[in-house]
């Protein structure tokens, strides 16, 4: 943005630091702090903060308009690959898009740095409307990626009410694997990263769709076949209605050169479906799309929770880069076209009912 810069903060900047924080503290309950603290405190915690974490401010013309940082999410040392995120802005600065500008580049910092998550804990209230409080962050949060993460209801007092809080999460790697199901680094580097996706770590699930605790690595799950699992599907339609179709890899061991929804894949451990979804579309078409609102369809089958997610979106075909080892081609279909390819045997066996919805779905989604 045009006579910006983001530059890290120093000790000088406390004053106009606690200035744009104040209100936050006096007039919100975005803050849950009571008491302002003093220009000596605050700067002790700056400098406590920027011992280990990121801590950048915002100028324009030498003017700090807001300003975001890194803290410690907890403390017990198992938690240093997380992190907790705050983000303040002078009042007149919101809704210019100057807290993304900032916060994607803390983002950046912290991926640079090694950091695996980020965790934004936000206030939030039952009452609509509530004087001290709005759902910006929340909306906010979503826009970037961020998904829900845990919810803690009336945990919090302050101008004699109750408030909730939400942490949402956004996970800075693009796949999680543990030492346990790592092959030597000669097999790792072989294949065209067939061999990293085998060992792609998958959480268990139970009839409930809750998270067990239980984890399996890929390679196991022909062997384990009973165990519930989660998959998401995205399916991309133009304004045309038309869905966004890929064609599998000759490579692929199932379906092989058989066409399917847009994207598809496991959702790997430490991912929300949300999350799985979107790896896989960067992953599998190159492209980066953002998915907050839950599944319009879930279904089970072949022992898996099947998250189908509908977005909307015009693709040039020619921009899409194919991840080789999982897409060989990707085209626009319309409906019929889609059936027709599923009664020649050409589309994945997926229900002829279920790629109907889909379609019902698409074409209603605005």
């Amino acid at each position: 943005m045009e006579n910006l810069i983001v530059r890290s903060v120093v000790p000088e900047d406390a004053e106009a630091i606690l200035n744009i924080y104040s209100p936050y503290i006096l007039n919100t309950a975005v803050s849950f702090e009571y008491d302002v603290p003093s220009i000596n405190e605050f700067r002790e915690r700056i400098k406590s903060i920027t011992k280990k974490f990121p801590y950048l401010v915002l100028c324009k013309d030498k003017e700090i308009l807001g300003y975001a940082y890194a803290s410690t999410f907890h403390w017990r040392e198992a938690y240093n690959s997380s992190v907790e995120l705050s983000i303040y802005l002078k009042e007149s600065c919101h809704g210019k898009g100057y807290g993304k500008f900032l916060y994607l580049q803390l983002e950046n910092e912290l991926r640079n740095r090694g950091f695996a998550v980020m965790y934004a804990c936000i206030a939030c209230s039952s009452r609509n409307p509530d004087e001290y409080l709005t759902d910006a962050s929340i909306k906010f949060h979503e826009k970037l990626g961020f998904t829900n993460a845990g919810y803690f209801p009336n945990c919090a007092r302050k101008f004699n009410r109750w408030y909730s809080i939400v942490y949402m999460q956004k996970n800075l790697l693009n796949e999680y694997k543990d030492d346990l199901c790592k092959k030597d680094s000669a097999d790792e580097k072989s294949d065209n990263n067939t061999s990293v996706q085998n060992n792609e770590v998958i959480d268990i699930y139970d009839n409930q769709k809750r998270i067990t605790g239980k984890t399996i690595c890929r390679t196991e799950l022909f062997e384990k076949n009973n165990l519930l699992r989660s998959v998401i599907h995205v399916c991309i339609f133009n304004s045309k209605n038309e869905l966004l179709i890929q064609q599998r890899a000759e490579s692929k061991k199932s379906g092989a050169g058989m066409w399917d929804f847009s994207a598809s894949g496991q959702v790997l451990s430490g991912e929300v479906s949300q999350q799985g979804a979107m790896r896989e579309v960067k992953e599998e078409l190159g492209i980066d799309i953002i998915i907050s609102e839950a599944p319009v369809i879930t279904k089970i089958f072949f022992n898996s929770y099947n998250d189908y997610y509908i977005v909307r979106k015009d693709i040039d075909i020619q921009e899409l880069k194919f991840q080789k080892s999982e897409v060989q081609n990707a085209r626009w279909a319309s409906r019929k076209e889609v059936i027709e390819l599923w009664n020649q045997k050409k589309f994945l066996s997926y229900p002829q009912s279920l790629i109907e919805l889909v379609f019902d779905v698409g074409e209603f989604k605005d």
